[in-house]
C-alpha cells in the first residue's frame, strides 16, 4: 500500500487499460441511458416554452409535472447508473447484469 509512486503509476495505468478494453461499452451503455432521459426532458421544456407562448395554462401545467416526474426519474437512474458502476468495477460483470445486481 505504502510503496513507490512508480507502482501507483503501474497500477493506475493497467486499471485504464482495463477499463477502456473490457468496460467502454458499460460506461457508454449508462451515459447513453442518462443521455435521452435528459433530451426527453429538455424537449418537454421547449414544449412547454411553446405552451407559454400560446398561452395555454393546462399544457404548461401538465408539461411541468411532467417535467418533475422525468426529473425524479433521472435521479433513479443516475443512483442506479452510479451502483451498477461500482458493481462492474467490483464484478467485473456487464451493464445490465451489473445494474439487475444493484437494484437487488
Amino acid at each position: 500500500f505504502f510503496s513507490a509512486d512508480k507502482l501507483k503509476a503501474f497500477v493506475l495505468g493497467k486499471a485504464i487499460k482495463t477499463v477502456f478494453r473490457y468496460h467502454l461499452g458499460t460506461v457508454a451503455v449508462g451515459s447513453f441511458i442518462i443521455a435521452v432521459i435528459q433530451f426527453i426532458r429538455y424537449l418537454m421544456k421547449y414544449f412547454e416554452k411553446q405552451a407559454e407562448a400560446q398561452k395555454n395554462r393546462v399544457m404548461v401545467l401538465v408539461l411541468k409535472i411532467v417535467q418533475c416526474c422525468i426529473w425524479c426519474f433521472e435521479k433513479c437512474v443516475k443512483f442506479l447508473n452510479k451502483n451498477a458502476y461500482i458493481q462492474t468495477a467490483l464484478m467485473g460483470t456487464s451493464f445490465c447484469t451489473s445494474a439487475k445486481k444493484a437494484f437487488h
